[in-house]
C-alpha cells in the first residue's frame, strides 16, 4: 500500500501520494552523496572545509564564504544547541536553531541556504535544509508550482524560524505518523529531517525539473 506524506504544515497542505517511491527516487541524486559523508571535522566547531562537502547540492560557496568561516567561525557556539533530534524539541530550542541559522546566514557568502547546508552535517537530526527553491521558494509558497520557485536568498530570522517551525510541524503532525514510520523502514539510518528532505526534493524536481539546457538535471539551486 503507498502512503502519502502530508506537508505544508496546515497552511498550504500537500499530499505527496507515493512518498515511498518518491524516498527511493532520491537514491539517483547527488544529494545522497552528501548525505552520506561523514564530516571529519569537529561537530561542534565550524571549520573553512565544512563548505566542501555542500558542493554536492550546489550550494554556490565562494572565496568570500570561505574567509568568513575563518574569520568568524569562533563566534558560533554550536555546543549549546539542542541535543534532540527536530521533531522533540520545543519552542525555545527551536528558536536556538533558529538563531545559530540566522548568525551564519548573515555573514559573507551565505545565506539560510548555504548556512544550513553546512549546519545540517554538524546536527544532522536536528537543523533542517533551507533551500532557497525546495523549501521557500516552493514548499513554503502557495503560489508554487503554479509560479516558479523563487532563487532569492533568505537572511530574515522571522522567515528563518517560520521554515524551522513549518518542518517541524510536518514531522510531528498526526496523519504522518504511519508513513514517517514507514519511511524509517526503507532508511533506518536517516534522520527524520532528512526523509523530509529526501521525498520533499524529488517531489519538487519531478514537479518542477530542471529546463532541459541545462547539463545538471538534479543538483540543487
Amino acid at each position: 500500500m503507498h502512503v502519502p506524506l502530508i506537508v505544508g504544515a496546515g497552511n498550504c497542505d500537500r499530499a505527496l501520494e507515493d512518498a515511498e517511491a518518491l524516498l527511493l527516487a532520491y537514491r539517483t541524486d547527488d544529494g545522497l552523496r552528501y548525505l552520506d559523508y561523514q564530516p571529519v571535522s569537529d561537530p561542534d566547531h565550524l571549520v573553512p572545509d565544512d563548505l566542501a562537502v555542500t558542493i554536492l547540492i550546489n550550494s554556490r560557496v565562494a572565496s568570500r564564504a570561505f574567509k568568513a568561516v575563518q574569520d568568524r567561525s569562533r563566534e558560533v557556539v554550536l555546543a549549546d544547541l539542542p541535543r534532540v533530534p527536530l521533531e522533540q524539541t520545543d519552542s525555545g530550542q527551536r528558536q536556538r536553531v533558529a538563531d545559530v541559522v540566522t548568525q551564519v546566514a548573515q555573514w559573507p557568502g551565505f545565506a539560510a541556504s548555504v548556512a544550513t547546508k553546512v549546519l545540517h552535517k554538524k546536527r544532522h537530526a536536528l537543523i533542517p535544509i533551507l533551500d532557497n527553491q525546495a523549501i521557500f521558494g516552493a514548499y513554503m509558497s502557495p503560489s508554487w508550482p503554479g509560479r516558479r520557485s523563487s532563487t532569492d536568498s533568505v537572511k530574515s530570522p522571522s522567515r528563518i524560524r517560520e521554515a524551522i517551525d513549518w518542518i517541524f510541524t510536518d514531522l510531528t503532525r498526526p496523519e504522518n505518523v504511519t508513513t514517517w514510520a514507514r519511511l524509517a523502514e526503507i532508511e533506518p539510518t536517516r534522520s527524520r529531517i532528512q526523509l523530509f528532505d529526501m521525498v520533499w526534493w524529488s517531489y519538487f524536481r519531478r514537479v518542477e525539473p530542471i529546463p532541459s539546457t541545462s547539463s545538471r538535471p538534479l543538483e540543487r539551486e
